[in-house]
């Protein structure tokens, strides 16, 4: 009873943590004003390093002093994870929002630990506390996306897995609790699979969370129409290949880019050119990416041309100087070939003179790739999304059904086999490949209904294959309707 007790209590704390972290989303910039103006732009940049000294020094204490442990490698790998988040913590030097974020995640990631032991007592309780500490950081960026004001983004997700992974690390290799030192079993293993699936299918539908389907959802649930106006949670980029420039990427097709120039030329050069006096990043918030993807991209262009070319004017020498100028020529050359008669009608065009001795100055047969909005991830789509994520389910799930198979095996010649396990092992291999086969079925019509999206039409097209592939779904259906009736009939 004391035992189920601190168990609730752990996962109380746990629960208190990360709805505080929830809660902050939309007071963070409030919060963040609050302490600039009173106690200077650094304060949670010096609170985080005060913590991690405070940690550093008081474990070290109690190994060293209350434990009496002499092996330096404990003590070198405590050191590791204190530098690890020293460096972050001055990377993010100026991002006090990051710094905050980084020693919650680092308390969540303790929380974590203490409450899953009671659970999974080995090692597989560090892999249960990374995955939901990344599940809590996943949540608290859709939280921000629907927020005003704030956006989701990928790259916080990493920096709140690293607050929590960093304290595990110092906990494993650190600290190294007896009851987490023991070999990972079946049961720890499951568990870590179900996280990890659950992490993996989360993180997929973020990615397909396009500005499209946000309209298309939207438009199904009217409440959710103010999202339409956030920034988007990802966007699919296509990357384009050209002989003349090289790579660059865009949220358009090519033969679209160069439709929109065709039509749009006069409308969207005199909007350019209004805006010539004022900011870049206000034009940038106006014109987005969601809504007028070509002007977008075609600022960002000229942004980056002009950029670099005054910085290889600004050259001392002659080596980033033709870098400078290189990249300059390239980015015009995209911006002459996709967004050519917008250009003319903006007055960002070089004259003829500067594009002669531009392309006298550097070498343009040389490769190129723009970053203009090359994204997180530039190959991806759909189909590779969602057909890598149910590859790496049905991995997880044969892993998880060998152990157990090796485990029946085992028991069975030990004679010492529970009732429940009989019955799994009843089930047979048949049975499991029928289960996976409905579930994945099961997602696939979750994505139908959500986002209108069918992974099976999108990888295998429409036609006999199809029709195959439901047959075999239909088929492991049936088969498991016919075990649960005989299995019923039998307990009967």
């Amino acid at each position: 009873m004391r035992e189920k007790a601190r168990r609730v209590l752990a996962w109380g704390w746990v629960g208190l943590c990360s709805l505080a972290i929830f809660l902050t989303v939309p007071v963070a910039r409030t919060i963040q004003a609050f302490a600039f103006k009173h106690a200077g732009p650094h304060f949670f940049s010096y609170l985080l390093l005060a913590v991690v000294a405070a940690a550093f020094l008081g474990t070290a204490y109690v190994l060293f002093v209350r434990l009496r442990i002499r092996r330096p490698a404990r003590y070198l790998w405590l050191a590791v994870c204190a530098a690890a988040y020293v460096y972050v913590t001055l990377k993010y030097w100026s991002g006090a929002v990051e710094a905050a974020h980084f020693l919650e995640y680092g308390v969540l990631g303790l929380l974590l630990f203490k409450a899953w032991r009671f659970s999974i007592p080995g090692e597989g309780v560090y892999p249960a506390a990374l995955l939901t500490g990344i599940l809590v950081g996943i949540a608290d960026e859709i939280i921000q996306w629907i927020v005003p004001g704030r956006y989701f983004d990928f790259p916080d997700i990493w920096i709140n897995t690293l607050g929590v992974g960093i304290v595990l690390v110092a906990l494993r290799q650190g600290i190294r609790p007896p009851l987490a030192s023991k070999r990972a079993d079946a049961r720890s293993v499951r568990r870590v699979s179900i996280l990890f699936a659950v992490n993996l299918v989360l993180l997929g539908l973020c990615l397909s969370n396009t500005p499209e389907r946000t309209a298309a959802m939207a438009a199904r649930f009217t409440f959710l129409a103010p999202l339409e106006k956030e920034e988007p949670m990802h966007e699919f980029i296509l990357r384009h290949r050209d002989p003349d420039i090289g790579v660059f990427y865009s949220r358009l097709t090519a033969e679209w880019l160069k439709k929109t120039d065709l039509i749009g030329a006069r409308t969207n050069g005199q909007i350019l050119r209004g805006w010539r006096e004022r900011g870049y990043g206000e034009f940038l918030a106006q014109y987005n990416a969601v809504w007028t993807p070509f002007l977008y991209e075609m600022r960002i262009h000229i942004f980056r041309r002009d950029r670099y070319d005054a910085a290889g004017a600004a050259a001392e020498d002659g080596g980033s100087r033709d870098n400078a100028w290189f990249i300059a020529a390239k980015e015009n050359v995209i911006l002459e070939r996709y967004f050519g008669r917008t250009l003319a009608e903006s007055g960002y065009s070089w004259p003829a003179e500067k594009r002669r001795s531009m392309a006298a100055a550097v070498d343009l047969s040389l490769p190129y790739e723009s970053p203009v909005s090359k994204g997180i991830l530039p190959r991806l789509n759909d189909e590779i999304l969602w057909a890598s994520i149910f590859g790496i389910l049905a991995l997880l799930a044969s892993i998880n059904l060998a152990m157990v198979r090796q485990r029946l095996i085992i028991l069975s010649a030990l004679t010492i086999i529970s009732p429940k396990e009989r019955a799994m092992k009843k089930i047979g291999l048949l049975g499991w490949i029928c289960q996976l086969i409905v579930i994945i079925a099961g997602i696939d019509w979750g994505l139908i209904g959500v986002f209108k999206f069918d992974l099976v039409t999108k990888i295998f097209g429409v036609g006999d294959i199809v029709r195959i592939v439901f047959i075999v779904v239909g088929a492991a259906a049936v088969y498991l309707l016919i075990d649960l009736i005989f299995a019923k009939t039998k307990k009967a």
